[in-house]
Parts: structure tokens; sequence; C-alpha cells
């Protein structure tokens, strides 16, 4: 029996550390090679016209969030319970597919009546329709399917394959400040064709089957969902969307100011979302056996992130000057951008822990806790936005992030900390 235990061990950590390495590279090229990106983007188009592909940039992703449905957690949790189950995953599949298109359509409605409703949305009405194909290729591309059966290799591979072409024809063909519609072009091509890419390696390699999905399987993944659903779009009003906030109170050029901080932060901190993500589904595991172990193991991983978090979020803050004129390809840096970057690297610190303490009210069923968490920030980030920034600027906008990053953090703590205490209790 100990040799099996070794052995269970041996082939868990085995495929831990190859789903590892395999996402990690799938961050890298997520969110640094982008990076590499920023100073051709801003040379080309200016710092307006990278102003103004950040602002169009966030509704497009905005739109993909809203259609993923929370479904990189609720649909893996399923996949990852009955992976050994082909029908219950050709349900999973088709019920997930079926439900993300009708989202898709539902926010290509509402975006299409604001642009000809909302005066800002209309002036960019050609980049937000070319846009349109970033998320409708999303829409196919099964990531959270190949997380539920901890195949990160193909979400490694298919993204991989996503962030290179485009680079390569981005460098091609973006050749001058009129070229931002050809940018979005570029995406949306790009997109769609590892979106269908990533369908075929599902239904063909995988053998998943479609089926037309039942009236209550529908009912039951979109009820199951929501509380993540809610959630996600509640996040996306404190981040993705606080960059359309600020584009409509400030000019493109401080807009750009505000992005490259934004995009360093996320470079650096989502490198460490292949742990959360890779961890997840083997978190969800040990939470059906034992309670403690559950704990045990997160309490390792949160000083594993503290641990080399703070020397990073330090060197950003002091070297943030040089990092700005490696980013922007400039010397000279404006002391508005260098600012902002040092505001967001005290950030940096507590970045990492929003992905751990969300998997961990998930799997322990706190969802509406979460839920409920995220809508206070929401609500905080929209109620507060508007008049810091017509009375501080972007430097408002700033320290309301940092604010609303650590809010977040320490009331997801107090809630799992509720919980635990709770189960340790009854036991």
């Amino acid at each position: 029996m100990k040799i099996l235990n070794s052995v269970t061990k041996n082939l868990t950590a085995k495929r831990l550390a190859d789903n590892f390495i395999a996402l990690l590279s799938l961050q890298f090229i997520n969110y640094v090679l982008p990076l590499f990106l920023i100073p051709y983007l801003i040379q080309t188009l200016g710092m307006e016209g990278f102003g103004i592909y950040a602002f169009v940039f966030a509704i497009a992703t905005y739109g993909t969030k809203f259609s993923d449905y929370g479904f990189d957690l609720s649909a893996t949790y399923h996949i990852s319970l009955h992976k050994d189950k082909p029908n219950k995953i050709n349900e999973i599949f088709s019920s997930v597919l079926f439900i993300k298109f009708i989202l898709a359509i539902i926010f290509l409605v509402f975006l299409t009546l604001a642009i000809f409703f909302i005066d800002k949305l209309y002036l960019y009405k050609e980049l937000l329709f070319l846009s349109y194909g970033m998320f409708l290729g999303n829409i196919f591309l099964p990531l959270w399917f190949f997380q539920g059966i901890e195949k990160m290799r193909f979400i490694m591979y298919l993204n991989g394959f996503l962030k290179l072409s485009l680079f390569v024809l981005i460098l091609l063909f973006v050749k001058e400040k009129t070229d931002l519609a050809i940018l979005f072009m570029l995406h949306s091509i790009a997109s769609l064709m590892v979106g269908f890419l990533g369908l075929y390696l599902a239904l063909k390699y995988f053998k998943v089957k479609l089926s037309k999905p039942s009236k209550e399987q529908i009912y039951f993944y979109l009820k199951d969902g929501w509380y993540i659903f809610t959630s996600k779009i509640a996040v996306e009003f404190y981040s993705t969307s606080s960059t359309i906030i600020v584009g409509f109170f400030v000019s493109p050029l401080i807009l750009g100011y505000y992005a490259i901080s934004v995009k360093i932060m996320a470079a650096i901190g989502n490198l460490f979302d292949p742990i959360n993500r890779v961890v997840y589904p083997y978190l969800v595991g040990v939470y059906q056996t034992s309670n403690d172990n559950f704990v045990s193991r997160n309490k390792q991983l949160s000083l594993v992130i503290l641990t080399i978090m703070i020397p990073i979020s330090l060197l950003v803050f002091i070297f943030a000057e040089n990092i700005l004129q490696i980013v922007t390809g400039k010397e000279i840096i404006a002391p508005l951008n260098l600012y902002l970057l040092k505001v967001t690297a005290l950030m940096l610190i507590v970045f990492p822990y929003g992905g751990q303490l969300t998997n961990m009210m998930v799997t322990i069923k706190e969802t509406k806790r979460l839920n409920k968490i995220l809508f206070i920030a929401a609500l905080l980030n929209v109620l507060l936005a508007p008049p810091l920034l017509s009375y501080f600027g972007v430097v408002g906008m700033i320290w309301l992030n940092a604010f609303i990053a650590y809010f977040l953090i320490f009331s997801k703590l107090f809630y799992i900390y509720k919980k635990v205490q709770h189960q340790e209790d009854i036991d």
C-alpha cells in the first residue's frame, strides 16, 4: 500500500509539474510577449493611438469575459469531476458551448446599440466592429475543457499559436498611425482561427461529441455558474472596465500612460496564474477528502507567493523609470507615467492572491459570499471613479485601484477564515 501511495503521489506531482510548466510558458506568451510589442505600437501608433487601442481592446476583452460566463471555474470543476465519463463530458461540453454562443450574441447586440447611442463609442465604431472577432473566436476555444482534463499543454499550444502569429502579423502589417483598423482586424482573424482549431482538437483528438442540450441541462449549467459569472462581471467593473471608464474622462495620451502601468502589472502579476490554475483541479480533489489538507496546501501556496512578490514589487518600484524606458522605448519618461507605475507596484504584492482566494471560495462553496464581495468592489469603483477622475484625474483612479485590490484580498480572507473555522468546529 505504501508503494502504491508513493507511486500515486509521484504521478500527481509529475502531472502538476508538467501542467505548471505548460501554463507558465502560456503566461509568458500571454503577458510578457505582448510587452515586447508595446514599444513598437507606441512608436508606430503614437502614445495617443496606443491609448485608443487600449480603450477599444478593453471593451473587446469585456465581451470575452461576458461570454465566458465563469466557465473557466464552473465548467472546469465539472469536467475535472467527470473526466472519466464520456457521456457526461459530452453533455457539459455541448451545454457550455451553446450558452457561450447565446451570450456572445447578446453582447454583440448590446454593444452595437451602445455604439449608436454613445458618442464616445460611435467615434471608434469602425474599430469596435472590427474587434467583434476577438470574442466570437473565444466562444469556440474550449480552454476550460483542457484545463478540466488537466491537459494544459494544449492550452499552451493554442494560445502560443495565437500570440506568436499575432506578434508576427502585427510587425508585418502595422506600420503607420492609421493602421489601428488593421491591428484589430488581425486580432479578430487570429482569435477566430485559434478558436476553431481548439474546437477541432476537442472534437477529433479527445472524441468529444456535440449534442443538442436539453432545457434542463442549459438551466443547470446557467444556474450553477451564475454566482461565478456575476462575480466575474463584477471583477471586470474594477479591472478591465477601469480602462474604459478612464477613457471617458481623460485624453488618449493620459489613457496610454494608465494602460502601460496596468499592462506591466498584469504581465508580472499574472505570471503566477499558472500555479493557481494548475492546482485548482488538484485542490478540488483534496478538499473532497480533507479540509485540513486543503487549508495546509493553500497556506503553503500563499507563503510561496508572498516570498516572491515582495521583492518583485520593490524592484518594480525602485526601477520604475528603467522599466518604462525599456517598455516604451523612450529615454525621457513623463512624471505622471512614472508615478502611475510606482503606485501600481504597491498592488503587485497582493495581485496573485486574487486568483488563489477566488478558487478557494469556489471550492468551499462560498460563491454567494464571493459574489457579494465582488459586487461591493464593483459598486465602489462605479460610484467613486467618476468624482475621483473629475477632481484628481488618473491619479485618483490608480489609488482607487490600489484600495479595491487590498479590500478584495482582506474581504475574501475574512470569509474563508470563517468558513474554515466553522468546518473545524463541525469536525
